[in-house]
């Protein structure tokens, strides 16, 4: 199945709502790389699913805007700074729980 790579951003300002949201990021796969911004990758019913849950836990009175990032461009990505692992990010690294 193919996927995409997005990044997540969203300007919400009541609570509850940003709760939801960061959770419904999280279920997802995605991986926080600053406050308000998420990134992971998405098939395209992935991708529809989350724009229903979103839609459903925002309404009309927040914005989330997810940004399409191709692989060749994710792999562009500069980080000034503390970073974030991209290898993980884009789904290439295993991850552990220990």
């Amino acid at each position: 199945m193919k996927s995409n790579m997005y990044y997540a951003v969203y300007d919400i300002s009541d609570n509850r709502t940003r709760t939801r949201t960061i959770q419904a990021l999280k279920n997802i796969g995605f991986v926080r790389i600053q406050e308000s911004v998420f990134c992971g990758s998405l098939s395209s019913q992935q991708k529809k699913d989350l724009i229903e849950t979103l839609k459903k836990i925002t309404g009309e009175n927040e914005s989330v805007y997810l940004i399409l990032a191709c692989q060749k461009c994710f792999g562009k990505v500069t980080i000034i700074g503390y970073g974030f692992d991209k290898e993980y990010v884009a789904n290439n690294l295993e991850s552990m729980v220990l």
